[in-house]
């Protein structure tokens, strides 16, 4: 099962199996003139104080000796790890563990036109809240900027900056299981909860294995290396099972957050709901940096179906017929608490399978697609109908070995030497590490529209898939999701279109094993325009359809119009109140972010 998130764009037009979606993209001309303006601007781009504000001095060598000896030792001077790189440092590079184990290592490397990678003039690397308090104060007394970074896989550049203070997390790796949680501050008669609190350096694949292990299920995010305290969950974070569960956000019960006071506060709904609520999907490192957090749980499932594979159509008139076959059945059918992660529609008019479904007899999954795919088998000459179903207990979906029997190729093992046996990350999710992103763009496709209009939808699907191929997410509309997760999703920041979608579309593309810098490993930047420049034909067309749709923070278009409303809506004011309240000085900024929006 390959992650959500997973574009790979490295290959055209299949449609058999997991991660077979790639897409071709736009160039943006505003992106463009920016670049031959200024050159490609540095992480994190915009305003590194708020306005008004005076730059300070950069801190004295005694002040950062001062620091060093507080934090005995665990003050580093990060590189990045493909700094003049050796044949076999850039092989490491292909493995997201060992990048994650790099103070500086980022499995993105930049984005055409918006911000390439750049090393921190100094990073903590933070075992306790108190060595991130101590970052936090260090760098507001010597207005210094501050970037904080776990895993490393945000694609807007929002982990890294020059001339910054670090914030490393990845050392803190804390995991534990809960029967009876309360949060702190809980009144009388409140019911305790299971639950699992995570420090700031776990991955959901620990989370995972963890939660297995109790008997339990945490809703995080499809790819095993992603961070599982951090961006995710403040950005809302929507993973493979969000119709049943909800967002990562709605799951949050607590968390443990040193602001930009410098204070270890713990929030919940009883003490500074305002701020939970920030810190619930209000959008990465906006409000504070996040030492832990706790998690609600739910009973495991018992079954999952995997669908791959697909249908090709022989030529634009018979896809055109598929494609609004699929927006027809899609509500009756799909748009449901069971079902999960995504259709590719592609530019050689093919349609790809990577679903999931939870807890649905075998049978039944395979009848619920026979209803979409038997009129296509019936007619050969036009249709090649080749589906694939791959079933197993949901207790062994963070099993390597499970999945190397039942769907060989699926998962790849993490061969370092010492690696934890059975870490593995998903075949799918290989073609983003390394990534320089030429463009990325996605917008909320509403239910109601394919319920009324689908005729409409699905001209606008084959006019958008001449220019790239494109992923309909169905975990990332919560339309038809469970009503016990629509009531916790309601109390975080997520921008309300997503109720009402059937999917978020995403299109992107990218350049792998790019490093700007790196003589020899540089991206192209000629490819990058011509592809960045269909990624935004494929949006273009279907915003001409949706001229009001929203966008989901943690993947979306660098270059996003009107950021606060498309990621927030009605929420920004209140949260924009929050970040003056807990941040004046706009320590913890980002693009895009609260605090940040012109940038």
């Amino acid at each position: 099962m390959a992650d959500n998130r997973a574009l790979a764009a490295n290959t055209e037009g299949r449609f058999w199996g997991a991660g077979a979606m790639t897409s071709q993209g736009r160039w943006s001309r505003r992106a463009l003139l920016r670049m031959l303006g200024a050159g490609i601007a540095t992480a994190g781009a915009g305003p590194l104080l708020p306005k008004g504000a005076r730059a300070g001095s950069a801190p004295s060598r005694q002040a950062w000796a001062a620091l060093e000896q507080q934090l005995q030792g665990r003050l580093l001077t990060p590189q990045l790890p493909w700094s003049n790189a050796s044949a076999g440092v850039l092989q490491k590079l292909r493995n997201p563990f060992w990048i994650q184990d790099q103070p500086m290592g980022l499995q993105s490397t930049g984005w055409l036109g918006g911000w390439q990678a750049a090393a921190s003039s100094r990073a903590i690397a933070a075992e306790s809240a108190e060595d991130l308090a101590a970052g936090v104060r260090f760098a507001q007394q010597h207005r210094l900027r501050l970037v904080v970074k776990g895993a490393g896989h945000d694609y807007l550049g929002r982990n890294c900056a020059p001339d910054s203070l670090l914030l490393w997390t990845q050392p803190m790796r804390g995991i534990q299981v809960h029967e009876a949680f309360l949060p702190q501050g809980a009144p009388a008669g409140t019911t305790a909860q299971q639950a699992i609190t995570v420090q700031a350096g776990v991955r959901w694949l620990e989370v995972y294995v963890a939660a297995t292990a109790a008997g339990r299920y945490v809703q995080g995010g499809g790819c095993t290396s992603v961070g599982a305290c951090g961006g995710f969950i403040l950005g809302s974070g929507f993973g493979s099972f969000s119709k049943r569960y909800g967002s990562g956000a709605a799951g949050l019960l607590e968390a443990e957050v040193i602001t930009a006071d410098g204070r270890i506060r713990r929030v919940n709904q009883h003490q500074d709901p305002e701020l939970f609520f920030a810190l619930r999907g209000g959008g990465a490192c906006s409000f504070g940096v996040l030492s832990s957090i706790t998690l609600l749980s739910h009973p495991i499932p018992e079954r999952l179906a995997l669908v791959t594979g697909g249908v090709k159509a022989v030529d634009d008139a018979a896809y055109r017929e598929l494609i609004e076959a699929v927006l027809r059945f899609y509500p009756r059918h799909l748009d449901n608490p069971h079902w999960g992660e995504q259709i590719q529609f592609n530019p050689d008019n093919s349609l790809g399978f990577l679903l999931t479904a939870l807890d649905l007899p075998d049978a039944q999954v395979r009848s619920s697609l026979d209803a979409l795919l038997e009129p296509f088998r019936a007619q050969p000459d036009r249709f090649t109908v080749q589906p694939e179903f791959t079933f197993m207990p949901f207790k062994d979906i963070w099993n390597a070995e499970a999945w190397e029997r039942l769907k060989p190729g699926a998962v790849i093992r993490d061969d370092q030497p010492g690696a934890p046996k059975g870490r593995f990350w998903w075949e799918g999710n290989q073609g983003e590490v390394g990534a320089f992103w030429n463009s990325y763009d996605s917008l909320w496709i509403p239910t109601q529209a394919l319920r009324e209009r689908p005729e409409q939808v699905a001209n606008a699907f084959l006019d958008a898939s001449r220019h790239r191929g494109f992923t309909f997410q169905i975990n990332k509309g919560l339309s038809g999701e469970a009503a016990e997760a629509r009531q916790r999703d309601r109390a975080t920041a997520l921008h309300p279109d997503c109720y009402g979608a059937a999917a978020l579309v995403i299109c992107a593309s990218l350049q792998q094993y790019r490093y700007p810098g790196l003589a020899g490993h540089e991206p192209d930047i000629q490819q990058g325009q011509a592809e960045a420049d269909r990624v935004q034909r494929v949006l273009a067309t279907l915003r001409r359809v949706f001229p009001k749709a929203g966008t989901y923070g943690n993947e979306t278009d660098y270059f996003l119009k009107d950021a606060g409303q498309a990621q927030w809506g009605p929420h920004l004011e209140r949260l924009q109140a929050i970040k003056r309240r807990v941040d004046p000085s706009n320590l913890f900024r980002v693009h895009n972010g609260i605090g940040n929006l012109q940038g």
